[in-house]
């Protein structure tokens, strides 16, 4: 065993050097991707993941351990070398149990779907080495956001907060600096021959926030190379003043050598949509849509691309092909030619929400969104990883064990949240009954 370059990382877990690969716990996640929150001030390595109460103490961090440990607390972490090597070695770490439990129920899991996803672009062997640095950067930048997301909670929405009466302060401004200063760091050392870097911008929603400004600031300082393949993914729900992306588009005008997507939250539409993304204006993403349409075609060379991220729930997936048949319509109007990815997502947590839910019969109506993906969409779509995933989804429909303490579960969930709202889910899902009886 050698010793890792900081007291702070103890020692390392797997020796320098060393390439291991068990196909059966391998995630391409682990190996690549890093949570940063701003306002939780935590570090994490996949959203799927559920740290303990200790693990979560441990990757918490503020000014001073910023300032002692610097990069190696948040890209070194022994929490995470520890899940690598469990990982590498064919252990399923407990941190992972979401996707051990989806690949018991139907063979496929975030796991499965992101590993393969990367491996068919050649983007990742799948081998295991310590310096495998990680290339995908999620910054939770802030929790203000106009939206309650059924699925979300207070400490990333400041509705939510709003909500239930709680408040969780939002990024402090020193916390935010730091941050930067050491991405600036790792850009221009760990990452300086890396040819794919992809970074995510999160929130809350981003454009509430004048820290994704001021970030896009400080990435035109960043040395980037004329072969390095630099994407920033803004996930967003669509629901802001029109000046707000103006400034965005000027700030995306003066770094040429990166590529902007925006990633536009949603999965139904009209009603339905409201009442999944509550707060959500559903015209106004109608019309923020054809402006992002507009302005995408109007910045040449694909600096601006779009996809749909997806978050399919129980509530969303029976009537998802509404959804595909509007954002097709959409591309016809505007003639759009341009390349559009859907992202790979769907709830888990909390259970009343997930997928696990349905009634088998709801897998056809999955049959006839991957047909109609098929044989209707153009293939400008990049598709065939969200066709995977939508058969995984149907393999979990099929494979479901619905107990009556989940219905239980579910009917008193579902019920405090329609009295709080003072809405009523049976009247735009008609499914909805079965979720609850």
């Amino acid at each position: 065993m050698q010793l890792i370059k900081t007291e702070f990382q103890r020692k390392l877990i797997v020796s320098k050097g060393i390439k291991v690969y068990n196909k059966d716990t391998m995630c391409y996640k682990t190996w690549n991707d890093i949570i940063i929150s701003l306002p939780k001030k935590t570090v994490s390595w996949c959203c799927k993941t559920n740290l303990t109460a200790q693990q979560t103490k441990e990757t918490t961090f503020d000014l001073e351990i910023l300032n002692t440990n610097g990069i190696d607390f948040l890209f070194n972490h022994p929490i995470l070398q520890k899940r690598k090597n469990d990982l590498a070695t064919g252990v399923r770490c407990p941190d992972c149990h979401v996707c051990w439990e989806s690949e018991d129920r139907s063979g496929q899991s975030h796991r499965t779907l992101y590993t393969k996803s990367y491996e068919s672009k050649k983007l990742w062997t799948g081998e295991f080495d310590y310096d495998t640095p990680l290339t995908f950067i999620e910054l939770e930048l802030t929790n203000k956001c106009n939206m309650a997301c059924v699925y979300c909670w207070p400490p990333l929405s400041s509705r939510w907060q709003k909500e239930l009466k709680q408040r969780h302060p939002d990024t402090e401004d020193e916390i935010f600096h730091k941050v930067m200063e050491l991405l600036s760091e790792y850009f221009n050392t760990t990452l300086a021959q890396s040819p794919f870097i992809n970074i995510s911008l999160l929130g809350g929603e981003p454009f509430f926030t004048d820290h994704m400004y001021i970030f896009l600031e400080y990435l035109s300082k960043f040395h980037i190379k004329p072969e390095q393949k630099v994407s920033v993914i803004i996930t967003t729900g669509m629901s802001f003043p029109t000046q707000k992306f103006k400034k965005f588009i000027e700030l995306i005008e003066r770094t040429p050598n990166i590529t902007y997507v925006m990633q536009l939250s949603g999965e139904a539409i009209e009603k339905r949509a409201e009442l999944i993304r509550w707060g959500l204006d559903f015209e106004k993403w109608n019309d923020n849509l054809d402006m992002f349409f507009t302005e995408s075609a109007r910045l040449t060379n694909e600096r601006l691309a779009i996809g749909f991220g997806c978050a399919h729930s129980c509530l969303s997936l029976p009537y998802f092909k509404d959804f595909l048949v509007y954002i097709n319509n959409k591309m016809k109007e505007h003639e759009y030619n341009l390349e559009i990815w859907f992202g790979v997502n769907y709830i888990e947590e909390p259970q009343h929400l997930s997928i696990s839910m349905l009634d088998s019969h709801h897998a056809d109506a999955v049959t006839e969104q991957i047909e109609y993906m098929e044989n209707e969409m153009p293939n400008i779509f990049r598709k065939d990883e969200y066709i995977t995933m939508l058969k995984s989804l149907r393999n979990q429909i099929l494979n479901a064990n619905v107990t009556p303490e989940m219905k239980q579960n579910a009917s008193t969930q579902f019920k405090m949240l329609e009295d709080r709202r003072k809405i009523s889910f049976k009247a735009e899902f008609p499914h909805f009954d079965e979720l609850v009886k």
